[in-house]
């Protein structure tokens, strides 16, 4: 017989079937599945602690130490020093980026990846955001101060030397409980690193600015110095080297600067820089042409290294003073002094100034038609000079002949003129030697000589033999 089942109803659903709990064996399965993750997880913390490791320390591993370093500063809570430092990361890729390709600043390191660096900063740079929460401007000056000294060390940072500078400058302008110093020494700083990097012009008005906030202040160094000298010793400084840098250009404001530094160096208390200052400035107005003015400036410096017995200054006093009176035609004066020049150059011992001395008085004998004295200086140039400088001792040697020619002629002219049997052969003989003169006694007899005692015509005092050969030693 078939059975026949009923119809399902259309009003009928399977959600409608009642729910059935789960059975003892399901519930088990659960929660053993519970119990199973509950151990592993406590199991890893358990192995984790025996090994000193946790969530964190895995982190530290996987991540790069940019990140780490990041993490820690946003951790403690220094939103400031995390944005500062990142705009150094940027501001070092932009550089080098606008750099090129082929400049050398590709070859230095990124910040990023130099550990011991960031360290520094780190600390550093979170000191300087604590003083400032706190409304202590001089301690983040300090702060920003230690990392431009710290950065220092390393010449290829120089950037992040000029950055922190500027770092110290914004928070000096804050101190106001110091008259002012700490502005000060931030002109100072940043002066003095553009002149290292040899920016005179702008270097020049920092320390300007330095040297105006220092005036009537006793402000000292830890060792004692007064800073205010300290600013017109480093103007003195960047004065003469801006000149210096400038005078092909400008004669007359590489003067103007001149003049400044000799009053820095006479303001800040070094004598021996001040008289170094009037030497310059009495070689410049020579360079122009104004032997009159430099010869002042030169005269200033000899009574400096005189008062000081400065015998190295002394002599080059001495020089420039000689060559001024020169160019003036005060020749008579200016063997005064080269002499003097020698006669200092012999006491130094210095060979290659004597030598320099030496030629100087020559050429101006020469000039005198001195020849006998000129002949003996140059001897003296010669015999002191360094024996590798070839091209000198030739020159010398032939401006030694030169003068030894003229100191001869008078002597030569005269045997010409007063054409005797013996004064010819005296001639011929000596033209074989090429001695220092008609001088019997350097060579053997000649025919002259052995033709007896024959005397030459002495009209209008025309001299003998014998008269002429001792003039030619002197």
């Amino acid at each position: 017989m078939t059975t026949t089942l009923p119809a399902v109803s259309g009003n009928k659903s399977l959600t409608a079937l009642p729910n059935l709990a789960p059975s003892n064996r399901s519930a088990r399965s659960n929660k053993s599945t519970r119990s199973n993750r509950q151990y592993r997880a406590g199991h890893r913390q358990s192995v984790g602690k025996l090994a000193g490791i946790d969530k964190g320390d895995i982190g530290a591993y996987r991540n790069s130490y940019k990140h780490n370093l990041s993490l820690e500063i946003l951790q403690e809570g220094y939103v400031s020093s995390f944005i500062e430092l990142f705009e150094l990361f940027d501001k070092q890729t932009q550089d080098r980026l606008a750099a090129g390709s082929d400049s050398g600043v590709h070859d230095v390191p990124l910040l990023i990846d130099q550990h011991d660096k960031l360290d520094i900063l780190k600390n550093k740079l979170i000191e300087a955001e604590e003083a400032r929460r706190t409304g202590a401007p001089e301690k983040s000056y300090q702060s920003y101060l230690d990392l431009a000294h710290y950065f220092e060390q390393f010449p290829s940072d120089q950037w992040l030397i000029d950055h922190f500078h500027e770092c110290c400058m914004t928070e000096s302008i804050k101190v106001e409980d110091d008259g002012g110093r700490k502005q000060a020494e931030a002109n100072f700083n940043i002066g003095v690193a553009l002149e290292k990097r040899g920016d005179m012009s702008k270097a020049v008005e920092y320390l300007e600015k330095f040297y105006n906030l220092s005036t009537d202040q006793e402000w000292q160094d830890k060792a004692g110095d007064s800073l205010h000298d300290m600013a017109a010793l480093q103007l003195y400084s960047t004065y003469t080297s801006l000149a210096e840098e400038i005078y092909g250009e400008s004669p007359q404001t590489s003067i103007e600067y001149l003049k400044k530094a000799y009053h820095m160096a006479n303001e800040g208390g070094n004598k021996q820089e001040a008289g170094m200052a009037s030497h310059r400035l009495g070689n410049i107005y020579e360079a122009v042409g104004d032997p009159e003015v430099a010869t002042m400036y030169h005269k200033g410096y000899l009574d400096r290294c005189k008062r000081d017995k400065d015998n190295v200054g002394m002599g080059k006093a001495y020089e420039a003073l000689a060559r001024c009176q020169q160019s003036e035609g005060k020749l008579e004066e200016a063997a005064e002094n080269y002499k003097e020049f020698v006669k200092i150059a012999e006491e130094v011992g210095e060979k290659s100034v004597v030598s320099q001395a030496c030629s100087s008085l020559a050429n101006l004998y020469n000039m005198l038609g001195d020849y006998g004295n000129a002949v003996e200086y140059y001897a003296k140039a010669s015999d002191n000079l360094e024996t590798d400088d070839i091209e000198r001792l030739s020159l010398m040697n032939i401006s030694g002949a030169m003068a030894r020619s003229h100191h001869q002629l008078k002597d030569y002219c005269q045997v010409i003129l007063h054409n005797t049997p013996k004064l010819t052969a005296t001639l011929v003989e000596w033209k074989d030697y090429r001695d220092e003169g008609f001088v019997a006694a350097s060579r053997p007899a000649t025919r002259a000589e052995s033709m007896g005692s024959e005397t030459p015509a002495t009209d209008g005092g025309t001299p003998a033999p014998d008269s002429v050969a001792d003039s030619s030693q002197h």
